[in-house]
């Protein structure tokens, strides 16, 4: 008889077998560590009760040192054997995913050229590496120390080696870019036999094998007709570049626990704080250029994140009973901004929900980058994932929200919501923003979503602070302070730099600052000296006064209060709304700021000393037309040629209305306009802004009003122009740009015809044509914005009869 057959196991009874199997391997695994540590315990223990030299153990040491390196050198090596037999292709593929862009990318080119020049000027540029160690590092990393290592921590050794970096592709931008300006990205691939010691408290320290991989972007701006053929260049890292070194000395021998993280955060938050956005290394290459333009330019917009939750997360903690759990936290990062989340302990499946804003300077190129991690006490942390995200996405998008799948893990998702704030400079929509958020509210979570709101901006202060005069001296030695400038908004708080032993300091230093409600913030500014730690004097502002200011700019001195003297401080600051809806001039106002830089004088040279000269006019903007004559003295400005939307009073802004009861002189209503040039595109621009009192022409004592242009004397569809229809409505806002594109001599031979019609049905008999304007550009200033209200006249009017009879 065959023998019964044997009882088919449970699943139950199989997963509690599997359970102890694997209880007794980790018991096992635990003693035998045990073991392994109480016998060297015991070895040290041996040596010291036989008074046997240290030099065995250092010998030791040594012998274990070269046995590690050999056996990790040896299990690379098998690995790679494995994997090329189970797959070659991939292996090989595996083994080159380092190789220079240009492999990679048909758009990235070689080159070697520029290598060549780079391994040429190497030692000069080893020269100026050494200085800035010295003179910029070395004080920030002082700060970043504890205070007991502060004091003696310098470079003691500097040498930077034979390897120069080497560009592994570079790439040119030809799209999306404005004439007047070039822009480069270059992979850096630094793989350096530099050698870098530092000392504190007698105790040496040193960084070898410096490794730095990241993208440089160069902005070559603005191009000049002239050698050098451009006035100025700006040298940034988009995102924070890859860091990597060994450690020697007694750093290495030792391996002092977190040593070598903390250095490598430092290195990375140093290179950061000079040459990753939003900070930048700008280089002026002609007098009159203000370098303040280069370094800090308008940002493009904030980048509101929500870290919601996460789930299928690795199970970084395995206890002895097997179950998995993780500590998961989060850190953002945007460029040199940094947020990190709150830990929530023992879960896998993690809701954070916390919400951060990040200013975003170049969307472009930009990445959000997350990384999760598992918080272990007294350990290094376990990374437990990443991504990145293209910020540009979010920009063209507005809104994302989205599960997103982690990299380099096999499994975990992050769920995150983005949005895209633009930077307006109306104040009225700081209540038009607010109320589009109410309106998107869901009734029965009114509350809540209010009170959520209270984290979020609405606004962003850009704070240029220039320079003080007459500072107060000491009273009794009159000696000269070191002044420094406190500047904060509510609890936050920042610092200028010290300027030693002056009473007239010039910091031209930029700062930023997200608002939350102007019409109730301030901002305090403190003038203390660094020697006697006293204050200066003092001013405050209030941000109110931004939303009624001129294009939400104040621009003066400010006198300091609480002081001995008339002192006063030259500041410039500008006021933004964050906004979800893009508008034409708020995406236009970068620009046309940014055309400032495009205006140099003819005749003016290269600036020796790298120095910026003397300064361009805030308000000035490049084109084509005159050159301004060279300034007689460095602290002359120059005042460009040019069309500037900064220089305009756009009286929309501060809803002006008209002088009188808005019907005009033949009682038709007014109209509201702004005309102005772009230089750089060639572009007459008509912004419509609304009109008033218009007649009514429908049975319901309403009109459903548009706007049609033309410039004169064609009256082809090609000049033609229009608006959208605004139904109903007697006092329409249009709020639209139309352009023509026009040369700048051929401007001022042009009327521009702004006819206002009702838009009719198809079966209606009523009076069409509700007036007209017809404007004569003859003296039309090109160099600068104009904005007016402008009375509607009947179609058949003698002064529109006499300006057709001119042209």
């Amino acid at each position: 008889m065959p023998p019964p057959a044997k009882p088919e196991e449970k699943p139950a009874e199989s997963k509690a077998k599997r359970t102890a199997v694997l209880e007794d391997t980790l018991l096992f695994n635990a003693v035998k560590n045990y073991f392994k540590y109480a016998g060297v315990v015991l070895g040290v223990w041996g040596f010291g009760y036989f008074s046997f030299s240290p030099s065995w153990l250092l010998l030791g040491l040594v012998l274990f040192i070269w046995k590690e390196k050999n056996k990790t050198s040896q299990k690379l090596q098998i690995a790679i054997s494995q994997e090329a037999a189970k797959d070659e292709r991939a292996a090989i593929l595996a083994r080159v995913e380092d190789l220079p862009s240009w492999v990679f990318f048909p758009d990235v080119e070689r080159a070697e050229w520029l290598n060549k020049m780079i391994q040429q000027l190497w030692p000069y540029i080893g020269d100026y590496v050494k200085d800035l160690l010295h003179k910029s590092i070395e004080p920030a990393v002082k700060k970043s120390l504890p205070v007991a290592l502060a004091a003696s921590f310098r470079f003691s050794q500097i040498d930077l080696g034979d390897i120069p970096p080497r560009i592994g592709g570079i790439k040119v931008y030809t799209e999306n870019v404005r004439r007047d300006e070039i822009y480069m990205d270059l992979e850096i691939i630094y793989s350096s036999d530099s050698e870098i010691t530092v000392q504190a408290k007698g105790i040496n320290a040193g960084i070898k094998d410096l490794q730095i991989h990241g993208t440089m972007r160069v902005i070559f701006k603005p191009l000049i007709s002239r050698i050098p053929l451009f006035g100025g260049l700006s040298v940034f890292f988009l995102n924070n570049p890859t860091v990597d070194f060994n450690l020697t000395s007694l750093a290495n021998a030792f391996d002092l626990p977190g040593l070598s993280d903390m250095l490598k955060n430092i290195v990375q938050e140093q290179i950061a704080n000079i040459m990753v956005l939003p900070n930048r290394i700008p280089v002026s290459m002609v007098k009159g250029l203000d370098l303040n333009k280069l370094r800090y330019p308008q940002p493009q917009g904030v980048l509101r994140i929500n870290i919601i939750e996460a789930k299928e997360l690795k199970k970084a903690d395995i206890g002895i009973t097997g179950k998995g759990k993780s500590d998961p936290y989060v850190i953002c990062s945007v460029g040199a901004q940094k947020f990190q989340t709150k830990v929530i302990d023992n879960t896998v499946e993690p809701v954070w929900n916390e919400d951060y804003e990040a200013i975003v300077d170049v969307a472009d190129g930009q990445l959000l980058t997350l990384d999760v991690n598992d918080r272990d006490p007294g350990n290094d942390d376990d990374h437990l994932g990443g991504l990145s995200v293209d910020i540009s996405q979010a920009k063209s998008q507005g809104i994302v929200d989205e599960w997103l799948p982690l990299e380099d893990v096999k499994k975990g998702m992050v769920h995150i919501k983005l949005t895209w704030l633009y930077l307006a400079n109306d104040p009225l929509e700081l209540d038009r923003e607010r109320k589009r958020h109410r309106k998107n509210q869901v009734v029965q979570k009114m509350e809540e979503d209010r009170q959520t709101d209270e984290k979020f901006s609405s606004c962003i202060l850009l704070v240029n602070l220039d320079s003080a005069r007459d500072l107060p001296r000491g009273k009794k030695s009159l000696n000269e302070p070191s002044p420094f400038c406190q500047i904060s908004v509510g609890t936050l708080k920042k610092e200028s730099w010290v300027k030693w032993n002056t009473n007239e300091p010039r910091w031209e230093q930029n700062f930023r600052f997200l608002i939350h409600n102007p019409n109730f913030q301030n901002l305090d500014v403190d003038v203390m000296d660094k020697k006697t730690g006293k204050s200066l004097g003092d001013c405050n502002v209030k941000l109110k006064e931004l939303l009624g200011a001129t294009d939400m700019v104040l621009d003066r001195k400010f006198p300091l209060k609480n002081t001995a003297s008339n002192a006063y401080l030259n500041m410039r600051l500008t006021l933004r709304v964050l906004t979800t809806v893009a508008n034409e001039e708020w995406l236009q106002e970068g620009t046309m700021i940014d055309e400032a830089l495009a205006s140099t004088e003819e005749g003016s040279s290269v600036d020796d000393q790298g120095k910026p000269g003397s300064s361009i006019d805030p308000a000035s903007a490049s084109g084509s037309g005159p050159v301004p004559s060279v300034p007689s003295s460095k602290d002359e400005k120059i005042v460009p040629a040019v069309s500037t939307r900064e220089e305009t009073t756009i009286r929309k802004r501060t809803n002006a209305t008209p002088a009188d009861d808005g019907k005009g002189a033949h009682g038709l209503g007014k109209i509201q306009i702004t005309l102005r040039y772009n230089a750089q595109r060639n572009r007459f621009i008509v912004v419509i802004h609304k009109c008033t009192n218009l007649l009514a022409l429908d049975s319901n004592n309403l009109s459903d009003p548009y706007i049609r242009l033309y410039l004169l004397p064609d009256k082809s569809s090609d000049s033609k122009r229009k608006t959208k229809v605004i139904k109903d409505n007697l006092n329409p806002v249009f709020d639209e740009t139309l352009e023509f594109p026009v040369s700048p001599s051929d401007v001022k031979l042009k009327l521009l015809e702004v006819a206002i019609k009702n838009k009719n049905s198809l079966f209606s008999s009523s009076k069409k044509m509700m007036g007209i304007v017809t404007i004569d550009l003859a003296n039309f200033d090109i160099y600068k914005a104009l904005t007016d209200w402008y009375d509607l006249q009947p179609e058949d009017s003698d002064e529109r009869v006499s300006l057709e009879t001119e042209i």
